[in-house]
């Protein structure tokens, strides 16, 4: 009885410590996420116009937007793209990490189980995730960052640092770049356009003459067939509707000028 109650105190000691640790790291003060990363500067006219964007310190085109800014069906778009599940788990999607390594190691098509979480730590601390090394750490970082900071703050930073091809990078700038436009201002196309492109930036990056290459197309299409049932209550008599046609309207890239 007396080892039975030994043990138990011990259990008890242990999940108390535990629990003491988690809510020191969880509380302790840290830096705000944006302060992690250098940002261009918006040179503007008098009337408040963007004339050109400088180059942070570490050679990135990046406006930081407060998530408060950012269209909500920016957010629904990516969530619905990456991480459907990203308001409920801890960092790591147990289910998407399975059947991604089922899938790759018997030899299909490579697929990533990464939560948004899980992005934003291999963008914040620039991890090769190609490795198992590499993969357990930016598991072990994005739990750490769930601990620290909470799902607004992780939401916004991964929309900030959504790489855009080249050294363009986050919604604020990408938006300009490609549009001519702050992200408040973007139509559903568009929105859908930058939801997809930092999947595979190098092969869906709208080219100099204002065309789009044919996979950049064919994801927004998909993703706005998934976006419609989503939405299906928007397309009910009365509700309205929204069409996305095979372009996105990347006219000339019209905000190339500003990247001085």
């Amino acid at each position: 009885m007396k080892k039975l109650r030994n043990r138990l105190l011990a259990i008890a000691l242990a999940c108390g410590v535990c629990a003491i640790a988690l809510i020191c790291v969880r509380y302790w003060p840290r830096a705000p996420l944006a302060a992690r990363v250098p940002h261009s500067t918006a040179i503007l006219d008098t009337q408040g116009r963007l004339l050109r964007l400088t180059l942070s310190s570490d050679q990135q085109y990046r406006l930081w937007v407060p998530l408060d800014q950012v269209p909500e069906s920016f957010v629904d778009g990516l969530l619905l793209h990456e991480d459907q599940h990203f308001y409920s788990h801890p960092g790591f999607n147990p289910l998407s990490l399975v059947r991604a390594a089922g899938v790759t190691f018997s030899g299909g098509t490579r697929q990533g189980g990464s939560t948004l979480t899980m992005q934003l730590a291999r963008l914040l601390y620039r991890i090769n995730t190609r490795t198992l090394p590499g993969k357990l750490e930016q598991l072990a970082l994005a739990v750490g960052l769930e601990l620290r900071y909470s799902k607004r703050e992780l939401l916004e930073a991964h929309i900030n640092l959504l790489p855009y091809g080249r050294n363009v990078q986050g919604l604020g700038t990408a938006s300009l770049v490609y549009f001519g436009k702050n992200p408040a201002e973007l139509g559903l196309a568009e929105m859908l356009t930058l939801v997809v492109i930092p999947q595979a930036p190098s092969a869906r990056t709208p080219h100099a003459d204002g065309s789009e290459p044919a996979d950049l197309t064919l994801a927004r299409s998909r993703l706005f067939a998934r976006w419609r049932e989503a939405h299906a209550a928007i397309d009910r008599p009365g509700g309205g509707s929204h069409e996305v046609g095979g372009g996105a309207g990347v006219a000339g890239r019209p905000g190339q000028a500003l990247l001085r």
